[in-house]
């Protein structure tokens, strides 16, 4: 390749050398200016730069710093989250064992509620038919005594002979028949 710049150089016309362009007052001036560019950076850039990069370092490591203390409260708060739910499924099997036994208490009283319920309910039925056996006798008594009294009327008005008697006793019980 050096082969290649020092033709390249050589076909422009004057030689200088291998290593110096064909103008050496070009050489100057750029080495000149280059120095002046350089002094002047090292000069006013220096410190800035320098402030910049230290800044730059401080704030990488306040942000590491800062991403560490995170890194550990979250891992904090996911052992705390651990336990939490650890604790929440004992406290689940809890609840549930508390609402079965609840549940079997409830069933037991409901049964127990239930058996006085059914007692109360045949002790009421029981009156409420004795109750009304004793109106319907009561009732069958003052309609026999009734029908009775009217049979009886019947007989004063007519003789008693043996023929009018059974007479009367068939039609008092076909009217008897026929009023139940």
């Amino acid at each position: 390749m050096l082969h290649n710049i020092a033709l390249l150089a050589a076909e422009e016309g004057a030689e200088n050398g291998f290593w110096l362009p064909h103008d050496l007052k070009e050489v100057l001036w750029g080495t000149l200016s280059f120095l002046i560019v350089a002094f002047l950076l090292w000069k006013f850039a220096r410190k800035p730069a320098a402030e910049a990069m230290s800044g730059r370092i401080e704030r990488i490591s306040t942000e590491l710093d800062a991403a560490a203390q995170t890194r550990l409260a979250a891992e904090g708060e996911r052992d705390r989250i651990k336990a939490a739910l650890a604790d929440s499924d004992s406290e689940a099997a809890r609840l549930i064992e508390e609402a079965r036994r609840s549940a079997d208490q409830l069933t037991v009283d409901i049964a127990a509620r239930t058996e006085v319920d059914i007692a109360n309910l045949r002790e009421r039925a029981q009156a409420d038919l004795a109750s009304t056996r004793a109106q319907a006798e009561s009732d069958l008594s003052g309609e026999l005594s009734r029908l009775s009294l009217g049979a009886a009327e019947r007989v004063v008005e007519s003789s008693l002979d043996p023929e009018a008697q059974q007479r009367l006793i068939d039609q008092y019980i076909s009217q008897v028949g026929s009023q139940n």
